[in-house]
């Protein structure tokens, strides 16, 4: 059976340690990949690790102990994500402030990923983003993952209050 690629973006990683529902939904979904690590191969970007290292120091330490606790693959450095994102930001389907955003989406794309996980409701999961990735990723022959948030793996759903959290 071929493993699912699930893209891991920053922000799942960033609320591992949060003492919110949300956290205990993303040590869940983190749970259930190392229990079925048969299934699915978890993708690990360097944007990923940039923003890390973007991170104040006493954020990195943690963020790297959680990332360290995964078996994952790091893909290496591709100068077409960062094509790729511009075109999509060409195509309006973010503006250029949310570069960062995009080139995620561009690993995922390139490294044909099943799924993007990410709890950036605000730029990444997000109607209005998948169906422009999906648009023009269609108009070009490219791949296109699903956009999830961990609860598409656990089945929790958050509660109102931690909804209005999302970032």
């Amino acid at each position: 059976m071929k493993k699912l690629r699930i893209y891991l973006e920053t922000s799942v990683i960033g609320d591992f340690d949060a003492a919110t529902e949300r956290g205990a939904m993303t040590r869940e979904f983190f749970r259930l990949m190392k229990a079925h690590a048969d299934e699915y191969e978890l993708i690990v970007s360097p944007m990923l690790l940039e923003e890390i290292d973007a991170a104040p120091v006493e954020k990195q330490t943690g963020l790297l102990s959680i990332l360290r606790s995964l078996d994952y693959l790091e893909v290496p450095i591709q100068d077409e994500a960062n094509k790729l994102a511009k075109q999509y930001i060409a195509a309006r389907v973010l503006n250029k402030k949310h570069i960062n955003d995009l080139t995620h989406v561009a690993y995922a794309v390139l490294n044909r990923c099943d799924y993007i996980v990410s709890w950036n409701m605000k730029h990444i999961v997000r109607a209005k983003t998948m169906s422009g990735v999906q648009a023009f990723n269609r108009s070009n022959n490219y791949h296109s993952p699903n956009f999830v948030t961990p609860t598409a793996f656990t089945g929790e759903m958050p509660s109102a209050n931690d909804r209005n959290s999302y970032q």
